[in-house]
């Protein structure tokens, strides 16, 4: 990291960490209003089925019942982020078992439920299909007509990159393999809520808990054909949101019976309804073929991945691409062809989820590396070294990458697992207990694809020289809030406990996307930046007058303006914001940033899709019991390429949380679906990760690089601090015990069938 930063690269916590640690902070569902209703949402009955009638009369006469919804009340019936696919509430045909069909508020939570017993709604039984490869074929049920492709095909995504085949004719060895991946839920602890309240004068004021509240509102006046000067969004303290509180749920619903009644209106999810009714991550199929020289040297790579999409498309265009994008892994490979398929079928509805797509191509393309690596009776760490992207190096849609602190990742990584030693901490080959190390890198992106993405900040510097920053970030719970501080800190000289924030709020604070696609530090921090700078010019210029100098000959530093080179010359920001004010000028300004970014070419993925990439490189000592197929992670070592870390505590803590959700994605967390319906809709039957599942030494590491787009160098953390964790954690099985998973999540039933396949242990 570059030297002389007074507030970048350094380590403050952040000012609501004593409240929240204490349980003190205030969610949506703590907040309390007089007269407030309570809604709850009637779910299709069939997978997949026409509605031929909905009779809501006993529901509305049952005491208590403020109003139902259906379809006919939305006055925009279908959003989308892609394709405008999905209704509010059914009108003609469900086409999930989470498909809302009817709506209710009342006075209290059982009377809502009452009421949504009371509806009566006739359904035409049609065929249903649940598997995307039988979605594709011809004679399956078609769910949407006239997508412009053919046989439930929502999107394909290609990329071509050289020729693919003429790479694989010069290639020595062909490897080829399958890989797949399951649906996988956020696990939030907080579900989906909102609360809208109407105010006198026509205005809306909705709470939510959303990671994205300005495009959000966009979503919600749009479907209820609302101008957003009457909507106000109020982001509340977020109880996770990890890519699930992208989407409008239950507020149009929120909205109208709060529009309709005057009166505040509160929907909260149930446990089940996150499971059946939100997004969640899509699986995969995906394989495989690799052609590369005797000397580990890739020369070409073929990737096809089919996703399931459930009923409609969500964000699965935005994450296939990404997914399609970087299925090559973090490699430099001349000749690459992909084809990523999205398909509609009748399964639960996926969407955003942390990762975004890559998160299941990291999983295959680094457990089918290490099977080149194999073929070739090369050492997995070295074939990396030969491949590895380095700075300056064009990928896969003729970008140039500015920063890649790849190899110094994953030399790092293997030496925190003693990779030199791995073959004498396995056990012996007929012991029960075995172990084994493993590596896995990863490429992951900054920002919206190809798609514009602007931030913007709001700066002022108050009369007492103290700061108070309005950005439309959202801070959900990822601590975006006190990296902006320490920005804007850097350029003014006031100290980050000194600025305040107003966070993301639809009537006070300039736009912002939103808190997704790791877009914060770097997009939301440049736009801060931005107004730090134009701060900053006006306190110099203020400084100059008041020390009768000019301002070039200034320098800003710890609350201090001083004239360089004579350190008895200086003034207070206290002093110099005094000064200003007396003379009527404020000191105040605006920054914006968006990433110049063009579109990928339809047929060869070719564009400008991002700023920048981030890179990391995971370790993983494992422990199998080679009797029952249970193992322990031991050791996690993970290495991050983050650019400049802005605050290396944040950074630190989420390749920490992160890291430990990629445990539980490839270690135990799966949705089992059967025929569209959801079988283990709560926590009792799906697992997530706790303290106990946790490595018992857990190594979280920065690579610094710099990154000449960002502000200070920075990229970002967030979501890939997941991705490298259930490859490593793979490869270290294999190591450990010769099974090669290649189907999440990894466990001891699928080691013992490894084992039986290989004629292992007697089994």
């Amino acid at each position: 990291m570059p030297m002389g930063y007074l507030f970048v690269g350094k380590r403050f916590t952040r000012p609501d960490a004593a409240v929240s640690a204490a349980g003190e902070a205030e969610y949506v569902d703590d907040l309390r209003f007089d007269r407030l209703l309570h809604g709850k949402v009637l779910r299709a009955a069939h997978p997949h089925a026409r509605i031929i009638r909905i009779d809501t009369h006993r529901a509305e006469s049952l005491p208590g019942v403020a109003g139902v919804l259906t379809h006919k009340d939305i006055p925009h019936n279908v959003y989308g982020f892609t394709f405008l696919d999905q209704p509010i509430l059914a009108s003609d045909r469900v086409r999930h078992l989470g498909d809302a069909v009817a709506a209710v508020a009342a006075d209290h939570p059982e009377i809502a439920e009452e009421a949504l017993r009371l509806i009566q709604v006739e359904y035409e039984v049609l065929p249903a299909i649940f598997d995307p490869e039988e979605a594709m074929r011809p004679g399956a049920p078609i769910l949407h007509e006239g997508h412009r492709w053919d046989r439930n095909v929502c999107f394909h995504r290609k990329i071509r990159l050289e020729d693919a085949a003429s790479g694989f004719d010069e290639s020595d060895v062909r490897v080829e393999g399958d890989y797949s991946t399951q649906w996988n839920e956020h696990g939030a602890i907080e579900p989906h809520i909102c609360a809208a309240q109407p105010e006198p004068g026509g205005k809306l004021i909705i709470w939510a808990s959303t990671q994205r509240p300005f495009l959000w509102r966009s979503d919600l006046c749009r479907v209820l054909d609302l101008p957003m000067s009457r909507v106000r969004v109020i982001p509340a303290r977020c109880g996770g949101g990890f890519g699930g509180k992208h989407e409008i749920v239950v507020e149009p619903f929120a909205a109208l019976f709060a529009l309709r009644t005057g009166r505040p209106v509160k929907f909260r999810y149930t446990r089940e309804e996150e499971f059946i009714a939100s997004t969640i991550r899509h699986p995969y199929r995906i394989h495989y073929k690799t052609g590369v020289r005797r000397d580990g040297r890739i020369l070409a790579r073929q990737v096809r991945i089919v996703s399931d999409s459930g009923p409609y498309c969500s964000w699965g265009e935005s994450a296939l691409t990404k997914a399609a994008i970087h299925a090559v892994g973090p490699y430099r490979i001349p000749s690459v062809h992909v084809d990523a398929l999205l398909v509609y079928t009748n399964n639960p509805l996926t969407g955003a989820v942390r990762g975004f797509g890559v998160t299941q191509v990291s999983f295959a393309h680094e457990v089918h590396t290490e099977e080149v690596a194999q073929e070739l009776g090369m050492d997995p760490l070295e074939f990396r070294r030969v491949n590895a992207l380095r700075t300056g190096d064009v990928y896969t849609t003729g970008m140039r990458l500015e920063s890649v602190g790849l190899l110094d990742a994953l030399e790092r990584a293997a030496a925190a697992v003693g990779w030199d030693n791995r073959n004498g901490i396995q056990g012996p080959a007929g012991g029960r207990l075995r172990r084994g190390v493993g590596l896995a890198a990863m490429i992951y992106p900054v920002g919206f694809t190809s798609f514009p993405n602007p931030s913007a900040a709001f700066l002022r510097v108050n009369e007492d020289g103290t700061g108070t920053l309005w950005t439309g970030c959202a801070d959900t719970g990822q601590g975006a809030h006190r990296v902006l501080t320490q920005i804007a800190a850097e350029e003014t000289g006031i100290h980050p406990d000194h600025i305040t924030v107003i966070g993301a709020d639809t009537d006070l604070t300039p736009f912002d996307c939103g808190a997704v696609a790791s877009r914060t530090t770097h997009i939301g921090g440049n736009a801060v930046k931005a107004a730090g700078r134009r701060v900053r010019e006006q306190l110099l210029a203020a400084a100059a007058a008041l020390l009768e100098t000019s301002p070039e000959d200034l320098a800003i530093g710890q609350g201090l303006v001083a004239v360089a080179g004579s350190p008895g010359r200086s003034v207070t920001l206290r002093e110099v914001a005094a000064f200003s004010y007396k003379r009527g000028l404020t000191i105040q300004a605006e920054g914006a940033y968006s990433p110049d970014l063009t579109p990928l070419d339809e047929e060869t993925g070719e564009g400008r899709p991002y700023d920048c990439w981030v890179f990391a490189a995971h370790a993983a000592e494992v422990e199998v019991d080679a009797e029952t197929g249970e193992f322990r992670v031991l050791k996690l070592a993970c290495f991050h390429d983050v650019g400049t870390a802005v605050n290396p505590l944040e950074v630190e803590g989420q390749i920490q949380g992160g890291s430990v959700q990629g445990i539980g994605y490839g270690m135990m967390e799966e949705i089992f679906c059967r025929e569209g319906r959801v079988e283990n809709p709560h926590f009792e039957g799906y697992l997530l990760p706790t303290s106990l599942d946790a490595p018992e030494t857990h190594q979280t590491e920065i690579v610094e690089t710099f990154e000449p787009s960002g502000p200070y160098g920075a990229k970002g953390v967030a979501e890939p601090a997941l991705n490298p964790t259930a490859p490593a954690i793979c490869n270290a099985i294999f190591h450990a015990i010769g099974v090669r998973l290649t189907d999440l999540p990894a466990t001891p039933e699928k080691i013992l069938a490894g084992r039986a396949r290989n004629g292992d242990g007697g089994l």
